[in-house]
């Protein structure tokens, strides 16, 4: 059956809300009067729908003066990880016009480069409440492990995205790629004051790339053109804890290795300021 325009719009603004509960883990009236520029009696009536239509999946928090998810909660509607990511990222919901404008663009991505939300959504609840979380994380060098970490940031450097946060595990700041979670539960414990941000040293601290053409290539002004260099250089201010992220994102040759191919690595580092050691 057809949706009316009134019922379309209403249909969008359920669907936000489902996803606010998932993503934020808390929905308010003023977040959709914000969003779609509704009165309050609008907003009411739409967590009132979304509450009839979902079988109470959401409790009203007066701490938070919102709407919070049920302990048993599992989103009504199917949300996609990017639209996820742009919520908890940028603040923002892109929007379809039409969807045969998209005819125009052919897009492919390794199945691998986005996380499945259903294990990373409670990342997302306790970067927005400001709370730590259990995940189950699979590292190259120790395979599984169950950590605690309380998250702080998200990390998006080219073809994967990064959650920075404490770790209870290390007892340090670490940046745990996305795709790697494979379960996680948010609790009510709240980060301590030197696991917040401003502790966290190398977020903190910055360090300039000089990044030049491979000299590998036959014609390295081609990648000049691409990056826009000046004189043939690219010179980048970036935290500290996203250098490695960053280089290995974009294929950046390292200082180490020099002769790589410049057909896959069109770009090299020549020098970090000040010297830190990439490991």
């Amino acid at each position: 059956m057809q949706l009316n325009l009134t019922e379309e719009r209403q249909q969008q603004r359920l669907n936000y809300i489902d996803l606010c509960a998932l993503v934020l883990g808390c929905v308010s009236r003023k977040l959709l009067m914000n969003r779609f520029d509704i009165k309050e009696a609008t907003a009411s009536k739409d967590i009132k729908t979304y509450q009839e239509r979902s079988g109470e999946r959401l409790k009203y928090s007066h701490q938070l003066r919102a709407y919070t998810p049920v302990d048993w909660f599992s989103p009504l509607f199917e949300h996609s990880v990017e639209h996820a990511l742009d919520l908890i990222g940028k603040g923002s919901l892109s929007v379809t016009c039409d969807p045969s404008i998209a005819d125009n663009i052919y897009t492919q991505r390794l199945q691998s480069s986005l996380p499945v939300l259903a294990n990373i959504s409670s990342i997302f609840r306790a970067l927005y409440l400001r709370k730590k979380v259990e995940i189950a994380y699979i590292s190259q060098t120790s395979g599984e492990s169950t950590r605690l970490i309380a998250p702080h940031s998200l990390i998006a450097t080219g073809t994967s995205t990064y959650v920075r946060a404490f770790d209870h595990k290390s007892g340090e700041f670490r940046s745990f790629k996305l795709n790697r979670v494979v379960h996680s539960k948010l609790t009510n414990y709240l980060p301590e004051p030197k696991q917040e941000k401003s502790f966290d040293s190398e977020w903190n601290e910055h360090v300039t790339l000089k990044i030049t053409p491979n000299h590998k290539l036959e014609h390295p002004e081609s990648v000049e053109l691409d990056y826009k260099m000046a004189n043939g250089v690219l010179t980048i201010n970036i935290k500290k804890a996203l250098v490695k992220f960053f280089l290995m994102d974009w294929h950046i040759a390292p200082l180490e290795f020099p002769d790589l191919p410049g057909v896959l690595f069109p770009l090299k580092l020549e020098s970090i300021t000040p010297v830190i050691e990439i490991t």
